[in-house]
């Protein structure tokens, strides 16, 4: 082989390597974002603990709960659903959105 094909091929396999390297640096930061955003959604959720909401679900499953919102830690919203009172468990970041519910008057 000549020179110049060599010269080619490391010039490829160095751009291929610089764009994973990227990529990398962009995932982290991402993850700091979410991290961040997460925080401050902790901070909202907390405010509604102990009513009655729905939380709309993104992701494979989607769908929706509707419940009083009982315990938030780390990542995880515990929701109490249900006439029976299950309590189900749901990761934050399949959250959407989370809407309160008014209060049925007597």
């Amino acid at each position: 082989m000549s020179p110049a094909v060599w010269i080619a091929l490391l010039a490829v396999f160095l751009l291929l390597l610089a764009g994973r390297r990227r990529a990398r640096n962009l995932r982290r930061r991402d993850r700091r974002r979410r991290k961040e955003s997460r925080l401050s959604m902790n901070e909202m959720i907390r405010q509604l603990l102990g009513k009655r909401c729905v939380v709309c679900l993104d992701g494979g499953f989607g769908g929706s709960l509707t419940g009083v919102l009982e315990a938030l830690e780390d990542n995880w919203l515990s929701v109490r659903t249900g006439k029976n009172g299950a309590l189900e468990l749901v990761n934050l970041d399949y959250v959407n959105r989370i809407q309160e519910l008014p209060e049925k008057k007597k």
